[in-house]
């Protein structure tokens, strides 16, 4: 598979921008310096298919992806004094991988237009699947203010900005070589924010935890850039979100495995290792059965067989697993291997997800997480989605055989934790540091991040540490709370927010905030 990065030459303005210095004699504020230069942050899209590990097409020449963050930390940029706002209007690019929704059918689109650089328009034919909105040095924010200035190098310079959050959570970058992380190693926000949209499913995968991450990256820093895990969470903003995560209640799995015909077609060994779950249900029993049907191609007949099955009988091809799901499952089931069948048809990750992992279906703003160990492939709809930063993930299925990290790697850092879906659903209350009341937050399990939902005028009190926004619907402005500094905008609006910044928001619509802070009431945002 390939990325495209489209590369511009342009004719750039540049006028002074608070915070910024040159390093050469200065100019008066009013002095414009105009230059035809190549402004590669700032002027860079590409696409991906299912894994972003590979290649990447560039003008013409064939590239990695270590090359590509390798040219993204450059910054050609002056350097930045340390009194710059405390509020940044940001630029973000969208990523174009193949799973994404097409044209103006996809939110990430119709926000990057405002998310990124003037000029942007969207084309009818290209898939949009993702905005990221962080420092991640794969796909870094840079500021609006100045293109060419990344989030990160001014936060380098601004580390008050920070907030408690520089000195609790340890940089994941080393500056490895061929990591493309060699410019990149301070100045980051402790998460990655993200508009996620999706037609058909992403690849089932899962996130290393941090040991694991440590040796994936020293082993191969090209493939596996930082040295950190990945919990995660998706909040829906579309009417319905569909997607598979964590696995399932044993007597569940037990059920699929003993009722599901096809499942009997499997190899002896196969069979062998889930006659030994079935009859003593545990992680032990189940990784190895997990590994097994991971172990299933890209193209396998019996899942082809199950797949036409299910097309003609529906429903009624999970008859005998009433005692296990509800007639609404039943429904959701017949979706999944509708859409799998469309996408990704005889991909052996239709079975290693279905029979194993819960199939959540979200409303509109409710919300789930994924531990940095948590199987999971999201199918359709629309989230927001937040994780620790890091781009670090292990692919198994509903992608070509050959592409698929190693399987028994991948089977042997799960736990094959049982959870239900109702454990697996994000809590969400008013936050008591609105002044309003119109603004909801959500309780997460992990350290680095909360995130929070704007729906109205409101104040909210300074958060000890960083916080990304984006406006999602409607004109929104924001102030600090001396009034120094207003910056704001329509839909794809994407905000910097400095520790210690009292925030006045006004506007209609809606506004989502991925934060830290470690002051706020940990029944409103979790433990942190």
């Amino acid at each position: 598979m390939w990325h495209r990065l489209s590369l511009l030459t342009q004719e750039s303005t540049w006028r002074g921008t608070p915070g910024l210095v040159t390093t050469e004699p200065p100019l008066a504020a009013s002095t414009a310096v105009t230059s035809s230069r190549l402004d590669l942050p700032s002027l860079y899209s590409y696409c991906t298919s299912k894994n972003d590990h590979d290649h990447i097409t560039l003008s013409g020449y064939t590239t990695t992806q270590r090359e590509h963050r390798k040219s993204m930390s450059s910054n050609p940029n002056p350097s930045i004094n340390a009194t710059g706002p405390k509020i940044q209007r940001l630029l973000v690019k969208p990523n174009e991988y193949e799973w994404g929704k097409v044209g103006n059918d996809s939110l990430a689109a119709r926000l990057t237009k405002n998310a990124s650089e003037e000029g942007f328009e969207v084309k009818s034919d290209q898939t949009y699947a993702e905005l990221w909105m962080g420092t991640h040095p794969t796909n870094p924010a840079s500021l609006h203010s100045s293109p060419s200035t990344l989030l990160s190098t001014y936060l380098t310079s601004n580390p008050s900005l920070l907030g408690s959050a520089l000195h609790k959570f340890k940089t994941p970058f080393d500056g490895a070589k061929g990591s493309g992380t060699e410019d990149q190693t301070q100045g980051h926000i402790p998460f990655l924010f993200k508009v996620l949209c999706c037609k058909q499913a992403l690849p089932l995968q899962i996130h290393p935890n941090k040991e694991l991450a440590k040796k994936l990256h020293d082993k191969e820093p090209e493939k596996f850039p930082d040295t950190n895990h990945k919990p995660e969470i998706a909040v829906c903003l579309s009417p319905t979100f569909l997607g598979f995560a964590a696995f399932r209640p044993y007597d569940q799995i037990v059920s699929f495995l003993s009722t599901v015909p096809e499942i009997r077609r499997e190899s002896f060994d196969l069979q062998s290792a889930i006659g030994k779950f079935t009859s003593s249900p545990s992680g032990e029993t189940l990784q190895k059965v997990w590994e097994g049907f991971l172990s299933l191609g890209d193209d396998e007949d019996v899942v082809k067989n199950f797949t036409e099955r299910v097309k003609k009988e529906g429903k009624g091809a999970f008859e005998g697993l009433e005692d296990s799901i509800d007639d609404a499952e039943k429904g959701r089931l017949v979706k999944a291997v509708e859409s799998a069948g469309k996408y990704y048809p005889g991909d052996g990750g239709l079975f290693s997800s279905l029979f194993f992992l819960n199939l959540v279906e979200l409303k509109k703003g409710e919300g789930m997480y994924v531990g940095a160990d948590g199987p999971h492939a999201w199918l359709e709809g629309d989230i927001v989605e937040l994780m620790a930063i890091s781009d670090n993930v292990l692919n198994v299925g509903f992608m070509p055989a050959s592409e698929k990290d190693t399987i028994s790697l991948v089977a042997q850092t799960v736990t094959c934790t049982p959870k239900s879906i109702p454990e697996i659903k994000l809590a969400s209350q008013p936050f008591t540091k609105s002044s309003s009341g119109k603004t909801t937050v959500y309780s997460t399990p992990f350290e680095e991040f909360s995130i929070l939902r704007i729906e109205g005028d409101d104040s909210l009190k300074a958060l000890d540490g960083p916080a990304v926004a984006v406006v999602l619907e409607g004109e929104w402005s924001v102030t600090d709370g001396k009034g120094q500094t207003k910056e704001g905008g329509g839909e794809g609006t994407v905000l910097f927010i400095g520790a210690g910044t009292e925030t006045k928001w006004s506007g209609k619509g809606e506004v989502w905030m991925a934060f830290y802070d470690g002051d706020a009431k940990k029944e409103e945002v979790g433990e942190k």
